[in-house]
């Protein structure tokens, strides 16, 4: 059922099979708390011991007795039987809250009073890849969103990629512009380091602005501890950033002390330092101020596209 790479469990499958949790998803809560969870079945009217048995020509005609054509039948056994047979390597999708919800099930089926089918889900729901994040919608390819426009109950959806969205796995192409990035960004930070103060501090603004952040004003010349005075043109937050070529922590801590005075005006405190120092470096800040090195000012110079800008001050 599954293997194992950098001692995680990747999830094995042969299918992928996207599933409705009732009209108008009256089945999720249930299916997500009661233990143990369960993937449901509505189909009432649809009678169990034909389907357990695999009389499906008898679980059609009692559709077609329903007033169903014969086309419309056939698609609904198509989907009934999905349920009853797929097997336990099967994986099994949903979704609820934004979120792509998954999880395998065992075979044995249930029926209860009100002839709801249902099988065991092994483990529980998740909303998350192995990795722990969240399968947010805004994460996923709008081919498999487009599933929950499917008018029936059940249908195929690309197994190959849920594996690598839940597996927490790139495609072969992603991985490899993945690396590129990376050696692209390493670059771009050594070329951030190389930088004249003056245009660091040109260089901060415009990451900032191009941020979504607004210069309220410029105060390193009035103000040795505020390099730039801004707002957040999104939020209306208030933020101050300090730009230091260099520093190591004993200059990051007299910052802090600096700023203590005035720290409840701003909702972000900035302290950018292309080149710190090991202990600087390697600080994780209790107060709330956000460090920003060369590795994320070069994701953010990408991002803003500024790695033109760069070339042309330090090429």
């Amino acid at each position: 059922m599954q293997n194992t790479l950098n001692n995680r469990s990747l999830i094995e499958a042969t299918k992928a099979l996207c599933i409705k949790l009732g009209q108008g998803g009256e089945f999720v809560e249930e299916s997500f708390t009661s233990y143990p969870n369960t993937v449901k079945l509505g189909y009432s009217t649809v009678p169990h011991e034909p389907c357990i048995s695999g009389n499906w020509t008898a679980v059609q005609k009692a559709l077609e007795k329903e007033g169903h054509s014969t086309a419309i039948s056939n698609n609904h056994v198509r989907q009934i039987r999905s349920f009853y047979e797929e097997g336990e390597d099967t994986v099994w999708l949903t979704f609820n809250d934004n979120k792509l919800w998954w999880c395998q099930a065992e075979m044995e089926i249930k029926v209860n009073t009100e002839n709801i089918k249902s099988r065991k889900v092994k483990g529980v729901w998740l909303d998350q890849d192995i990795a722990g994040k969240k399968l947010l919608f805004g994460n996923l390819s709008g081919k498999i969103l487009t599933t929950k426009a499917y008018r029936g109950t059940i249908c195929t959806v690309d197994s190959e990629y849920v594996l690598r969205k839940i597996n927490s796995q790139l495609s072969e192409d992603a991985e490899e512009i993945k690396a590129l990035t990376s050696v692209l960004q390493t670059k771009i930070a050594g070329l951030i380091q190389k930088l004249f103060w003056n245009d660091l501090e040109l260089f901060v603004d415009l990451v900032f602005r191009q941020s979504g952040w607004r210069r309220v004003s410029y105060l390193g010349k009035q103000e040795k501890t505020i390099d730039l005075d801004m707002e957040s043109t999104v939020t209306g937050e208030k933020g101050v950033v300090q730009v230091k070529a260099t520093s190591n922590l004993t200059g990051f801590m007299a910052f802090e002390k600096e700023v203590n005075g005035f720290r409840s005006d701003y909702q972000k405190i900035f302290y950018v330092c292309p080149q710190p120092t090991p202990d600087l470096l390697g600080h994780k800040p209790q107060s709330g101020t956000i460090l920003y090195f060369s590795d994320k000012l070069a994701e953010l110079a990408i991002s803003a596209g500024l790695v033109d800008w760069l070339i042309k001050k330090c090429g």
